[in-house]
């Protein structure tokens, strides 16, 4: 039985002496799992196929619950990134999200379709890459039923004020009267605004985008339990 899909390579990892493993972000069916044979070999014609990054149409056979990549067609490999260390981790960073969030056999077409503009806007865009990041961490998050609330303070509904905190355990801000959470910034608070499409104050974001970086991934940490190396190496790398 064959399936056809669009997919993003999401992983990758060498198997047996030629082929190897793939983690595939399928639109439809959220995770799959499937090998693909021979693209160790210095001239295999699929060795594009098996890159991280891949967005392509694959078709896949299937037995017994396993799936085998037979041909794809290339729509893009989003090479640029290979060309700016920065923007190559953030995208590293946007597989670890969506490898972490993503169920497999659960469809997220909201997801995929954020996948892949963020890594267009990474590779042939002037964007922040922390924005870029931090938009799509966000869009992932609320998919995943982790969303972070941005609308004032999550206890009493007031502004978050000057000096707010961050509940990690239910993922709101909260002005410093209501805090009992870990104490954030202003401009972390108004970075993610604007990350997430609301209104913000832009006088106020000096300063926020690395530390919302790194709340961001503290809290995907605390909730998928998941270390997220290239984040980390984004963050050190990001100026």
């Amino acid at each position: 039985m064959e399936y056809k899909t669009d997919a993003i390579v999401i992983r990758s990892i060498d198997y047996k002496e030629n082929d190897k493993l793939l983690t595939l972000f399928t639109p439809s069916r959220g995770k799959l799992t499937a090998g693909i044979r021979g693209v160790r070999k210095p001239k295999a014609k699929l060795n594009f196929a098996a890159q991280p990054f891949c967005f392509a149409e694959y078709v896949l056979a299937e037995r017994a619950g396993r799936y085998t990549v037979t041909s794809a067609y290339l729509y893009d490999g989003f090479f640029p990134l290979r060309t700016d260390i920065v923007r190559y981790y953030a995208g590293c960073a946007t597989l670890e999200i969506c490898n972490a969030l993503l169920m497999e056999e659960e469809g997220n077409e909201g997801t995929f379709i954020a996948t892949v503009e963020c890594l267009k806007s990474l590779s042939l865009s002037e964007e922040d890459p922390a924005e870029c990041l931090l938009t799509f961490a966000l869009h992932a998050l609320r998919e995943g039923g982790y969303p972070v609330d941005l609308d004032g303070c999550g206890v009493c509904g007031e502004e978050v004020g000057e000096t707010p905190c961050f509940e990690f355990e239910f993922g709101f801000f909260t002005c410093k009267e209501c805090g009992q959470g870990e104490r954030a910034s202003r401009s972390t608070y108004e970075v993610l605004r604007k990350c997430a499409g609301l209104t913000y104050a832009e006088e106020k974001t000096d300063g926020g985008r690395k530390r919302a970086l790194r709340l961001i991934k503290a809290y995907l940490s605390q909730k998928t339990e998941e270390e997220y190396p290239c984040f980390g190496e984004f963050i050190r790398l990001y100026e």
